[in-house]
């Protein structure tokens, strides 16, 4: 194997695809939005009896990435900003700072979600909540991490 290839094998197992992660985050906002429209046309199936419990059913398919993404926003944005913080010289993230802010959304979804199931409201509320407010950091993370050490070559 050539000196040349084995530096390109080297330098793409040390990539991170943390940031994927957190790409994830505005991309399924913007999915979400779009499926509002969704969930508008499913809930007037309904009033015509077409469909039945479509709107719960899309809530709950909903749901389990929001929660999903939520909960592992935290340690995506750890692990890339520690990644980051050691091969850039440009910028330097604090890892745990930087995990930190990104675990309120997961502070606010359990604060949330938790009380609405004791007062009888759907737990929905909490998921959504705590996914919204994810979006804004995640949106800063990127442009920060484009701005200073650019996106990573897509590996295919």
């Amino acid at each position: 194997m050539s000196s040349e290839r084995a530096n390109s094998e080297r330098t793409r197992r040390r990539r991170s695809h943390h940031w994927y992660w957190v790409a994830a985050i505005p991309a399924t906002f913007l999915l979400w939005l779009a499926t509002l429209g969704w969930l508008a046309l499913a809930s007037s199936w309904e009033a015509f009896g077409f469909g039945g419990n479509t709107v719960e059913l899309s809530l709950i398919v909903l749901g389990v990435p929001f929660v999903f993404l939520t909960a592992y926003f935290p340690l995506a944005v750890y692990r890339d900003a520690d990644y980051v913080n050691r091969t850039s010289g440009k910028w330097a993230p604090e890892p745990m700072r930087m995990a930190l802010t990104a675990g309120v959304g997961l502070v606010v979804l359990v604060l949330v979600g938790v009380p609405s199931l004791f007062l009888g409201l759907p737990p929905t509320y909490g998921v959504i909540a705590g996914f919204v407010v994810s979006v804004p950091f995640a949106a800063y993370y990127l442009s920060k991490r484009r701005e200073h050490v650019g996106v990573p070559d897509v590996p295919w």
